[in-house]
């Protein structure tokens, strides 16, 4: 029965993607896209003056996990919860000039439910932050979760290899860049996790980065350089779903 469950719950979480956007003004299905890129334009520098904090927050809790491990892991999970919740309303909430009050409601929902899973995952704890010796292959996410961090791109989406992005980038305030950071920590303790946790928050992780591959043809002002920085949320997001079967668990 729970597996049951849990089947039905993954079927309402991929639907929840297809939610058209909710506009104050009227907009035909087709302008969808455009919706998104209007809203997503003034929400990925609307909280840029907040990612320095995000970015020290996170190494810091790198940090003492690799020095506490456990100990402070209820303190991770409190963390990215409220974290995936805060992007889920601060990237897909505006007012925008052709629209007028916009959300973006196929991604603030599936991205909300990560972040309260997250937050189950504190009550209900099974994610153990354990980092013993692994096969070296199994770290091939660590140049790709470094690159979302760095995310080195302008906010007109052309490459910007400051080394300053490392404290000011998009990462921690947007969900793209964000996000296969999380869950390349989860496979770096795997399998000692909460494994439908990753589950959901890979799935989630696989569509957004699917849908941002779409964008390169179909959205206005999508960029080249756009895209090859969201190969890390596809990689490590197909990644987090497939370990299961790619890693033994012994």
């Amino acid at each position: 029965m729970l597996e049951r469950k849990k089947f039905l719950f993954l079927i309402f979480l991929l639907l929840s993607f297809f939610i058209p956007p909710l506009t104050s003004v009227s907009v035909p299905a087709e302008e969808s896209s455009l919706v998104i890129r209007d809203v997503l334009i003034q929400t990925s520098v609307a909280f840029l003056w907040f990612s320095p904090v995000v970015h020290i927050a996170v190494a810091t809790l790198f940090i003492a996990l690799f020095q506490f491990g456990s100990r402070v892991g209820r303190i991770v999970d409190v963390f990215f919860g409220f974290l995936f919740i805060f992007l889920a309303i601060s990237n897909h909430v505006a007012v925008t000039e052709s629209y007028g009050f916009s959300v973006i409601i196929g991604n603030l929902i599936p991205i909300l439910i990560v972040g309260l899973f997250w937050l189950w995952e504190v009550l209900k704890p099974q994610n153990e932050y354990v980092f013993q010796r692994l096969p070296l292959w199994r770290y091939w996410v660590l140049p790709f979760a470094f690159l979302s961090f760095w995310f080195p791109i302008n906010v007109d989406l052309s490459p910007n290899f400051s080394p300053l992005l490392l404290l000011t980038s998009q990462f921690g305030v947007m969900y793209c860049p964000t996000t296969p950071v999380i869950i390349a920590l989860l496979t770096l303790i795997y399998p000692r996790v909460n494994k439908f946790l990753l589950l959901v928050t890979s799935l989630v992780g696989f569509i957004m980065g699917l849908f941002n591959a779409i964008s390169l043809f179909t959205m206005p002002g999508y960029t080249l350089w756009n895209f090859i920085l969201h190969i890390p949320l596809i990689l490590i997001s197909i990644y987090g779903l497939l370990i299961p079967r790619i890693v033994n668990n012994n």
